[in-house]
């Protein structure tokens, strides 16, 4: 494995500092001036309803010209633990138990959420759709359920009815618990890249064709930020003074964590995990079978090193035991992780 060199302009303290003056001490006699905006598009025309409060992100409308754009903070009480429970505020903005501002804040921090997971380049459209057809269930006296709300939902290019997206978005959450565990560079990395691209495709999942192509697309996105965070970690462990007892195994010594970098071991994981069956789990097994037998004589030598060291290191060795156990490989593929 070829690793590039990684160096920096270590010393910006000698760099020339350069004083920022104020225009107007360049000498320039002649007043700013900009284009001629149309009424619809300058600033001073723009209607502002401002909403202070703490731990804020700046949320707004889209502007419509002529009009006037409201702008609120979303906080993080507004982004929940579940995607789902976003059901039970928009049923309560369609009662009238909340405020605007307060729905305009959790339906922001929903679109982000789904955003993030399923990785797409638009925000969640539908929202104010989805609670008129609430409004309309509870004036005729029947309960807003994920299962009878009809209206359509679009994001990423697809249209989902609410109980398909948050079908779609629970998936994507999980495959994101499992594929991020442990962080990057590590063989645990390759084992589940390749779990969560045959993970998608699991039977029972209740996703369509269509549904299913969707969120492989994303999970192949963030399996290459995954790869691309795995090689820049590889190059900073490259750079510090190595630790001998990980040579030919990881790389990496004072400084920097140690990084995954048999490359044999590596390709052995990845095309073992690459032969997962979806609907087989007995080719799951096989694949970790494989990663057992790829990893025993790294634990061999492990196992050794931690006889000699502080107990408190040895603690952190059964943990990492725990996590590469045949139990938590079963764990992610039943769902349970």
């Amino acid at each position: 494995m070829n690793i590039s060199g990684v160096s920096y302009n270590g010393n910006m303290q000698n760099a020339e500092q350069k004083t920022i003056r104020p225009l107007q001490n360049e000498g320039s006699k002649v007043a700013l001036t900009g284009m001629k905006l149309s009424e619809g598009k300058r600033l001073d025309s723009w209607e502002i309803t401002h909403v202070q409060s703490e731990n804020s992100v700046l949320l707004a409308n889209t502007y419509q010209p002529g009009g006037s754009i409201k702008v609120v903070h979303t906080e993080d009480r507004h982004y929940l633990r579940n995607t789902e429970q976003y059901f039970g505020v928009f049923d309560q903005y369609a009662k009238g138990q909340i405020s605007e501002d307060e729905f305009i804040a959790y339906s922001a921090a929903f679109k982000s959420e789904v955003k993030n997971t399923l990785n797409t380049d638009d925000w969640v459209g539908g929202i104010n759709a989805l609670v008129k057809e609430m409004r309309e269930n509870i004036s005729k006296g029947i309960s807003n359920t994920p299962d009878n709300l009809k209206t359509k939902l679009s994001t990423g290019g697809i249209e989902l009815t609410w109980k398909e997206l948050m079908n779609m978005q629970k998936t994507g959450k999980y495959i994101d618990k499992f594929l991020d565990a442990g962080g990057a560079g590590t063989y645990m990395t390759y084992a589940n890249i390749g779990i969560a691209r045959a993970y998608v495709h699991k039977s029972g999942l209740g996703l369509t064709e269509d549904q299913v192509k969707f969120l492989s697309e994303a999970v192949e996105k963030k399996i290459d930020r995954k790869l691309e965070s795995s090689r820049l970690i590889l190059e900073l462990a490259a750079a510090v003074k190595q630790n001998p007892m990980w040579e030919g195994y990881y790389i990496g010594g004072t400084g920097a964590q140690p990084v995954a970098s048999n490359t044999k071991m590596i390709s052995e994981i990845t095309e073992a995990f690459s032969k997962i069956d979806p609907n087989d789990k007995s080719t799951y097994d096989v694949a970790v079978d494989k990663f057992e037998d790829v990893m025993r004589s790294w634990e061999t030598i492990f196992a050794s090193y931690v006889a000699r060291q502080a107990p408190g290191y040895a603690a952190t060795h059964v943990q990492d035991k725990e996590y590469y156990s045949r139990k938590a490989f079963q764990a992610i593929w039943n769902g349970t992780y």
